[in-house]
Formats: structure tokens, sequence, C-alpha cells
């Protein structure tokens, strides 16, 4: 057994180690967490294999918890108390969220899907909840979910670019007789689509793509990339690191199966990451607006006819923004959206 003043010592250096890379730090542990929770799953698609998945979705979030946490040391602090009453909201709203979806797909019994709920809720809950977190890292890197900063404005943009790109593109393909990859949803009529909508978002507002995801990518791996790099340059790393973790999905046939479906959601993502970028950055580090655009865009597309024309309109946007904002210079000192006002956590 070493003694205790190696293995403080040993301990020390693990911690300037991981300050120090913290996205490579991150990103690996993301993939680790995620690939084993799916592989499961993926691998023998047994039902029981499903408990695990919630685990493997919520993988960016939860390494943003673990990352924070040993890289973010100083004076323990925190509000339990808001903390319960975060953890507590979540959890029935997550529940509720997820309810709903499995009963309008006409998945198992109401008392079990009562019980998945409740179970599948506990992960966004912890992640909400640690926004209240006893440990300065992990509260800095989420304080943006309980106290969004920046303006009203910048959230309504990111719940409606998406949808209102898409409708251009679909305008536009028609006029140029281009071909679609999709023709979005059958209802009857717009009042037809609202309960549509409205469970599809609040599910994937939580559970598939928004709160899950964005709390590690825009939330935890955006500033310290911005850190480093121009906001153009980070939004291209964290674009090609966000695509390799769904490469397991990808190879399984869960995420865009086919070619045609594949190529358009890596053009379309690509100019998407630079929105996100701007929206967080506008919004002085609003995780919510990227937690919005992420939902926004899932949802629209499940609702709103996709055509080829789709990434032509979003390039367009993202040469707008590109340009508007200036995105290929540094941030400034002491930004709110670069970690550490500027310091190299990469």
């Amino acid at each position: 057994m070493r003694p205790a003043g190696e293995q403080e010592k040993s301990m020390s250096e693990a911690e300037s180690w991981a300050q120090r890379h913290q996205v490579v730090l991150f990103f690996a542990l993301t993939y680790a967490l995620s690939w084993a929770s799916w592989a499961p799953y993926l691998l023998t698609r047994a039902e029981a294999s499903q408990a695990l998945l919630p685990v493997g979705i919520f993988g960016p979030a939860l390494c943003c918890i673990i990352v924070s946490r040993v890289a973010g040391p100083g004076p323990r602090g925190g509000d339990r108390r808001g903390g319960r009453i975060a953890f507590a909201v979540t959890w029935m709203a997550a529940g509720l969220a997820f309810l709903f979806r499995v009963r309008s797909n006409a998945g198992p019994p109401l008392p079990v899907a009562i019980i998945l709920s409740a179970v599948f809720g506990v992960v966004p809950a912890y992640v909400v909840s640690s926004a209240f977190s006893r440990m300065p890292g992990v509260r800095r890197s989420l304080r943006s979910l309980v106290a969004p900063p920046g303006r009203l404005g910048w959230y309504l943009a990111a719940i409606l670019i998406v949808p209102a790109d898409r409708l251009v593109s679909v305008r536009l393909a028609r006029e140029l007789g281009w071909g679609f990859l999709s023709h979005g949803a059958r209802a009857g009529g717009v009042l037809d689509l609202v309960p549509v909508i409205a469970v599809s978002f609040g599910y994937t507002l939580i559970f598939a793509g928004g709160l899950n995801e964005e709390s590690g990518w825009t939330g935890f791996a955006l500033p310290r990339l911005q850190a480093r790099y121009s906001p153009m340059i980070a939004s291209v790393i964290l674009w090609a690191l966000w695509m390799v973790w769904h490469v397991p999905l990808q190879v399984t046939g869960m995420w865009n199966p086919n070619l045609q479906s594949l190529t358009h959601a890596l053009v379309g993502t690509f100019f998407t990451r630079f929105i996100f970028t701007w929206l967080y950055n506008g919004s002085k580090g609003g995780v919510w607006t990227a937690v919005l655009l992420h939902t926004s865009a899932n949802v629209t597309s499940e609702v709103v006819p996709i055509s080829w024309a789709s990434p032509v309109v979003e390039g367009a946007l993202a040469l707008i923004v590109i340009v508007g904002a200036r995105m290929w210079q540094r941030m400034p000192a002491g930004s709110d959206v670069a970690y550490g006002g500027g310091e190299q956590a990469a």
C-alpha cells in the first residue's frame, strides 16, 4: 500500500491532467459510457437490456457532470433545497413526457408504462438537479438550465428557425422540381398535428436529442472549445465529435438507416451546428437555446417534408450567421461563452 503522501500526489496529478484535458476526457468518457450502455440492446435486441438505454442516451449530460466534478475544484456550496425541488419537478415532467410518448405509440399496459416512466425519469431529474450541486464545477456547467441567461428572443428563435427553413425548403423544392427524402406527417389537418407535435416535443426535449445531448455538447464542450478556438472552428470540431457518438446507432440502422438520409443528416447537422453556436453565444451561454433547437429540428423532421433543398437553405443560413457574427474571430477575454475567459481546456 502506497503512503498517504504518494496517494495525494497521484490524485493531485490526475486532477491536474483532467483540468488540462477536459474536452478529451469528456468525449472519451461519453463514448465509453454511451456505447457500453447501448451495446447489450444493439447486439441482442433483448427487452431486458432496454433498461440501460437511458444511461447511454444521457451519456453527454452525465459525463458533463462527471468531468465537471473532477476538473472544477473549489469550495463546496450549493442549494440542497433547490436541488430537491428541481429533481421533483423534472422527474414528474420527464415521467409524464415518457408516459405520453409510450401510450401514443400503443406501448405496454398503463400500469407498466407508469412504472417505466417513473424509472426513466430519474436520470433527467438528476441532471437538472445537479445545477444545484455542492461541486462548483458542476454548478458552473449546468447553471443555465435553471437560470437561463440572455433575452427571450434567442429561445424563441431556437424553436422557430428550423420549421421556418424547412417550410422555405419545401416551397423551393417544389418550384425547382427537386426530390423529397421524406413526406412528413400524414395527419388530416393542422389541428390533428397539435397533439402529435406536443407529445413528440415533450419527449424529444428530454430524452431524444434535447436535454440528454446538449447539456454535454453545448453546455460543456462548446465553451471549452471556444476558450481555445474561434466559434467557427469550435463548431466544426464539435460537429465531428458529435457525429462519431452516433456511429453505433448508424451501424445498427437505428439512426438514418439509408445512405440518402445519412448524407442529408451529415450535411444538415454540419450547417446547423453553426446555428447552435450562434444562439448559445448570442444568449450569453443559454444551454436551453441548444436544447430547444435540437428538439425543434427533430420534431420538425417528423411533420414537415425533407427535400434536397433543405441543406441549401440551411447552408445559406449558416453562412449568414457566420459572417454576421464574425465567427472566425476568437471570443474576447472574459467572455461568458468561453470557459475560464479564454483558458485553454482542450
